[in-house]
């Protein structure tokens, strides 16, 4: 066996075989005994690796003699803890990618789900493949200077999206987490002051606003990143009803990418602190991404609730032990510890802090019910989305009709939580996202106190 002393990455020959795994702290980069071709060599120069201590190059010999002389050079080389030397380039991506672990997440929003080493290397490794292409780190960092929010709220995207993906069985993960990377990059783009406005916007400002996902395109294509997320990059802020931007693209037209990411970005907007609002909690969040499966793909509502164990007051939902419950409470804080009431008895319990019982199944919501084969929503839902757009256009008539349909049966006390303040939530919802003005929110909130004057009595 030949043995061969190379400090530098520029001096290496394809066909010598690297003697011991190579990390970049708990990610694994590079595996012992592999072979040095030109895949290798590019990657090793991407990665900013400078040198190596020593290397050792395959002969006939070896070829016969594996078990013997093959092996005992890897042994040796793992006893000498031979040093690998990384750039500074690498140092700070992973450094970036923990100082934005502990700024976004938390488990009021995600649950327990991250309260796993491996799921945090595996998001660790698909952040740093991702940042290894020069363009999209550079990016990445302008956009932290320029509006912190908006990077955080994207690496939260990021995150989110590439764990609910991985559940759901998306074709290309890698390339979904790089497009989750890139989705609100055309952010760049758009004037500071405008991004960083904290009253309503005019419908010029709004417009302008909207390009980013045109502005993010022009990105991908002017620094030649190559992947098939151009369209979840453009068309996340499509909605399944035709109302969203920047084409007005509806149902059948909007992959199952971009449906998935429209409920992850929506869910990270509402729940993440802005400097003029307070978060929204994650029960509240997934009221009312339920409320609008008009808008909202159900299937990955339901699949992200799942995948985090955090579900709204008042779910259906099947237990571990066989049983079936309805969450009553739902502590902000704590949203995977609910208190729950079994079905058929009077028993009323925490969720076991031991895990003895755990939720396994979201069953229903209000009028959302969990249907694998059509993800069904009954006709109350219908009625509630026409009667939210009759009292903000203004036509009450409709309204007081589509009222009644959804008050029949209610108790006084259940009318004003189940339609009062969800509408009210509705409206500040739509305001917050830009879809109302000020004056369009403040008519709809006369409406809704003529509404409560005329009907409640």
């Amino acid at each position: 066996m030949s043995n061969i002393d190379i400090h530098y990455i520029r001096g290496l020959r394809k066909g010598e075989i690297i003697p011991n795994d190579i990390y970049f702290n708990k990610t694994l980069l590079i595996k012992a005994g592999t072979k040095i071709d030109d895949t290798i060599l590019r990657n090793l120069k991407s990665w900013g690796i400078t040198k190596l201590n020593s290397l050792y190059i395959k002969t006939e010999k070896d070829e016969n003699n594996k078990n013997e002389e093959l092996i005992q050079p890897f042994e040796t080389a793992v006893k000498k803890k031979e040093k690998i030397y990384y750039s500074k380039e690498l140092f700070d991506i992973k450094k970036l990618f923990f100082e934005s672990l502990q700024n976004v997440v938390s488990e009021a929003r995600y649950g327990l789900i991250l309260n796993s080493d491996t799921k945090i290397s595996w998001l660790e490794n698909l952040f740093i493949s991702s940042l290894l292409n020069t363009d999209i780190a550079i990016a990445l960092y302008n956009l932290k200077n320029k509006d912190p929010y908006s990077y955080y709220h994207t690496f939260d995207v990021f995150l989110l999206g590439s764990l609910l993906a991985e559940k759901c069985g998306i074709r290309d993960v890698r390339s979904f987490a790089m497009g989750c990377l890139l989705h609100d990059i055309g952010k760049l783009d758009i004037d500071n002051e405008l991004l960083h406005k904290e009253g309503a916007l005019s419908k010029a400002e709004f417009d302008e606003i909207q390009k980013h996902t045109l502005y993010g395109i022009d990105f991908i294509v002017k620094h030649k990143i190559i992947g098939p997320f151009l369209d979840i990059v453009k068309y996340h802020h499509e909605r399944l009803d035709g109302t969203g931007y920047p084409d007005g693209l509806k149902g059948e037209d909007l992959t199952e990418e971009v449906r998935l990411l429209g409920v992850i970005d929506t869910y990270s907007a509402l729940t993440l602190q802005r400097a003029y609002r307070e978060a929204f909690p994650a029960k509240k969040a997934f009221e009312l991404l339920l409320s609008k499966g008009n808008k909202f793909d159900i299937k990955y509502v339901i699949k992200l609730m799942e995948l985090i164990n955090i579900y709204p007051t008042s779910s259906i939902v099947n237990l571990s032990n066989g049983k079936k419950a309805r969450i009553r409470y739902v502590h902000d804080n704590q949203p995977y510890f609910p208190i729950l009431e079994e079905l058929g008895t009077s028993k009323v319990y925490q969720l076991p802090l031991n895990f003895s019982v755990t939720i396994s199944r979201f069953v229903k919501w209000d009028q959302v019910v969990d249907n694998s084969e059509d993800d069904s929503i009954d006709k109350k839902e219908i009625y509630w989305n026409y009667f939210s757009a009759s009292v903000i256009n203004g036509n009450m008539e409709e309204a007081v009709n589509f009222y009644n349909l959804l008050t029949e049966g209610l108790e006084i006390n259940n009318i004003f939580i189940d339609v009062i303040v969800r509408l009210i939530i509705d409206i500040e919802t739509k305001k917050l996202e830009g879809e109302l003005s000020t004056g369009e929110e403040h008519d709809a909130f006369i409406r809704i106190k003529d509404l409560l004057v005329n009907n409640l009595k």
